[in-house]
């Protein structure tokens, strides 16, 4: 054994000098002649019969994740379970095997591709096929009758495996169900809404959700004439005119399933037929379709189904397909798929789906089957298909070439000089307990070129790095990768880690401080091009103020490329609670809202992010009572041409006199004017006039009294202040009425802010206010008095039950009345350009 191990180290160090001479380039002929040597070893040592032999590979329909791709899964993944938060589900978890009888009879025909597993101490187990089944059963056991609950996890299926399209036999599904006894098709409503949602926020292009009902399926194989014994094994074939054409369909009904021709043409009339809501109405009329009652019901909440649809958005997404059938056995309602879409090859045909990526349905009789009193629970939910999603994603940053970051470090302390290791170690440990992600390269003396290389390759954007010097003056040099810029700051300790944290930025980003708010970007480095459209930045609210750009940039690049991000600062250096991101597009401010709003920053720090809409007008107050309208289009001449529209009205002030208001074509250009008219000194027209911005209350106040009494003519039925008088609510409290209000027209829960400036001799308080409505374009916020009784009330709830009333009035009104299309009817001048 002694010399075999002699032989083996010979081998060993024969064979690393072969691979050190190819490495240096060696010539041929002494290359050939080491390599003979080494096989002249290896012959000596002859085969080693101990060794086991065998094949390097993961088993078929599995895979390894590299860590790029593990960060692509986890961007994905924080995308769906983001929107599964949102609306309020909860999460659970199950064992990934089950007992067989479990699993068995709910599948149909796919429960041959459930893994069985051996006898285990007298139990039969079963590798679980997907989490819907797993739920059932959980509710069942626990006697739960109502839960919202989200489950993400591997499930198995022995299927043959197409993993270039995304198909393994060991795979994530990412559930999400509603348990209870609600209203008809509210729950569905929402899950097809999350489905879209999610979709829409993972941009991976157009597509398409199907939707059926079990019970029109049923009903229609009924007056079709299928057997009842057939029902389940007629429903699996018409599950397969996505990936086949009818033909093949019907070959398979009439030719292995024992279906007549007659009744197989009948069903196609049928399942070759989709459409939207139309196609249920058309239905609805079918003389013999609509004589059946399963049929019925199904159409029926159909046509209810579309009309929520309608209200979340997202009807023009949704296709009533007859031919979508869903093979599993447990559905009972109504069922979905979205699909992908290829773009028409010419113009005029119909975009082809070319995936599934999410389905589901209803499913209101699989609780019951494991309950002992066969008690059922209506439950419907939804499963998005990750696993060729990231197929997709991956693709697509192949072909841009995109480089994808595998790790979160946001600094690397590095030495300039030798023997440094003991400093480098003591200020990694203190920035790890500081919270900041920090590395240090696992060698004694590194070589500073080597480590900042280290930065590039990874994309850790900043270095700290420690020399003598450095040592002697009590400081750390920190250095940007990308900009090469240096900063010296103090040595780090518990009073000023915050201070280094302020600084650990992405790679490239640079921040300026500006009158009150630190802002990066404006463009950022590398921009081309012309500054992004109005609709692109969104509002940031209820930002905890020791918050700071190095946790709110990198949340909001995961959704969109950033083309500015400013946060309000106060002059402590503390934030203001608020900030702005700016997108490179309208689909970058859509998917921030739809992404990050109510995003726990931390434990009970739900953020608020809505749409911010550039301010384009000013109110001049303050005007002479006898000002003519051409007179004041004279005076505003020297703003410009950014002018567009000037409206010119009785001031609401006590003394007489008029205020002006204008529209500006951007919102440069109107902050350029009220630069200019302040500027000035505040005159116009010989007197000293207050110029702001055009506040919501303001503009509201004045079309009241604009149109006066005729405002009533010109409401809508269905306005909100008509919807809460219908419903009661206004006798609930102003608070509280607006907040139902907003919840039940998708609109978000209302915020308030409010201050109080002071208080009058007369007992009067004086407060400021701000509401932000997620749904509502802008905050509203202005002034408004109030008198408190002598009982101690709190004056902050009275302002905010006050200003609740006042927006109640203010969201009555028609979208179409605006204060500008009423200009002409008032006497007012328009600006012609």
């Amino acid at each position: 054994m002694a010399d075999r191990a002699a032989l083996e180290d010979l081998v060993r160090v024969q064979g690393e000098r072969v691979r050190g001479l190819k490495q240096q380039k060696a010539s041929a002929e002494q290359i050939e002649e080491e390599v003979a040597k080494l096989l002249k070893l290896k012959a000596q040592l002859g085969p080693d019969e101990g060794k086991p032999k065998f094949v390097l590979k993961t088993p078929k329909g599995t895979r390894d994740y590299s860590p790029r791709q593990m960060a692509v899964r986890e961007k994905v993944f924080d995308v769906i379970i983001s929107c599964f938060k949102r609306h309020g589900a909860e999460v659970i978890d199950t064992p990934v095997f089950e007992l067989k009888e479990t699993l068995t009879g709910k599948y149909g025909e796919d429960s041959k591709l459930i893994y069985d597993l051996k006898d285990q101490g007298g139990e039969l187990l079963s590798l679980r096929y997907d989490l819907t089944v797993p739920f059932a059963r959980y509710l069942a056991m626990n006697k739960l009758t109502n839960i919202k609950r989200y489950h993400i996890a591997k499930v198995y299926r022995r299927d043959n495996p197409a993993m270039t399209r995304g198909r393994y036999r060991e795979f994530y599904q990412c559930d999400f169900d509603i348990a209870g006894q609600f209203d008809p098709m509210l729950p569905d409503a929402e899950c097809l809404k999350i489905m879209c949602e999610i979709l829409s926020s993972l941009q991976i292009g157009d597509f398409l959700v199907k939707v059926n009902d079990r019970r029109i399926l049923d009903g229609m194989f009924a007056i079709c004439g299928v057997p009842d014994s057939k029902f389940r094994t007629i429903c699996s074939s018409v599950d397969k005119l996505d990936k086949v054409s009818w033909e093949e369909v019907k070959n398979e009904m009439v030719g292995e399933k024992g279906l007549a021709p007659e009744v197989a043409d009948r069903i196609g009339d049928y399942v070759q037929q989709h459409g939207g809501v139309s196609l249920v109405e058309q239905l609805l009329q079918d003389p013999k379709l609509s004589q059946n009652k399963q049929a019925l019901e199904g159409l029926g909440d159909l046509k209810l189904l579309f009309e929520y649809l309608t209200l979340f958005g997202i009807a023009d997404k949704i296709s009533f397909d007859l031919s979508l059938a869903r093979g599993l056995d447990y559905y009972t309602g109504v069922i979905y798929e979205a699909v992908l879409l290829q773009p028409p090859a010419r113009a005029g045909e119909e975009p082809l789906g070319v995936g599934s990526v999410a389905a589901g349905g209803r499913y209101d009789g699989l609780v019951g089957m494991f309950d002992p009193k066969g008690r059922k629970v209506p439950c419907v939910g939804l499963s998005i298909g990750v696993e060729r999603i990231f197929s997709i994603v991956e693709q697509r940053l192949e072909a841009l070439e995109e480089k994808v970051r595998t790790t979160e470090t946001q600094v690397l302390v590095a030495s300039a000089q030798k023997k440094l290791l003991e400093e480098r170690l003591k200020l990694v440990s203190e920035l790890w307990d500081a919270g900041i992600k920090a590395e240090l390269l696992y060698k004694k003396n590194p070589k500073l070129l080597n480590q900042l290389q280290y930065c590039e390759e990874t994309g850790i954007p900043l270095v700290a790095i420690i020399g003598e010097q450095e040592l002697k003056d009590g400081v750390i040099k920190l250095r940007s990768v990308a900009s090469r810029e240096e900063l010296w700051c103090e040595r780090v300790n518990p009073e000023n880690k915050a201070a280094l944290e302020a600084w650990v930025r992405e790679t490239g980003i640079r921040l300026v401080q500006v009158n009150g708010q630190r802002k990066y970007g404006g463009p950022p480095p590398g921009w081309v091009g012309s500054p992004p459209p109005a609709g692109s930045e969104v509002f940031i609210g209820r930002l905890p103020q020791d918050v700071y750009e190095h946790q709110l940039i990198p949340l909001f690049q995961r959704v969109g490329r950033l083309y500015e991000f400013r946060l309000m600062m106060t002059f402590s250096g503390l934030n203001r609670g608020f900030a702005y991101a700016r997108y490179s597009s309208r689909r970058g401010a859509q998917a921030a809202i739809a992404t990050l709003h109510n995003h726990l920053l931390r434990p009970s720090c739900p953020l608020l992010v809505c749409r911010s809409t550039e301010k384009c007008e000013l109110s001049v107050d303050g005007l002479p009572p006898g000002l003519s309208h051409r007179a004041l289009l004279r005076a505003l001449q020297p703003l410009g041409p950014g002018l567009q529209e000037a409206l010119l009205l009785p001031s609401p002030g006590p003394t007489p006199a008029q205020i002006a208001l204008l529209k500006f074509s951007s919102h440069r250009a109107a902050a350029m004017a009220k630069k200019a008219l302040v500027e000035g000194q505040s005159h116009l027209c010989g007197e000293q006039v207050a110029v702001e911005w055009l506040k919501p209350d303001l503009k509201q106040r004045l079309r009241q009294k604009l149109m006066g009494t005729s405002l009533q003519c010109l409401q809508p039925e269905g306005s909100r202040l008509a919807l809460a008088r219908d419903q009661g609510l206004e006798f609930q409290g102003s608070q509280v009425a607006l907040q139902l209000l907003c919840q039940r027209m998708k609109l978000g829960s209302p915020v308030f802010l409010t201050k109080c400036l002071g208080t009058s001799p007369a007992g009067w308080h004086r407060f400021w206010y701000q509401v932000v409505i997620p749904g509502h374009p802008v905050p509203f916020s202005g002034l408004i008095w109030v008198v408190l009784t002598p009982d101690g009330q709190d004056g902050h709830e009275v302002a905010k039950d006050a200003v609740s009333a006042r927006l109640l009035e203010a969201m009555s009104e028609s979208r179409a009345s605006l204060l500008w299309s009423t200009g002409a009817e008032a006497g007012g001048t328009m600006v012609q350009q």
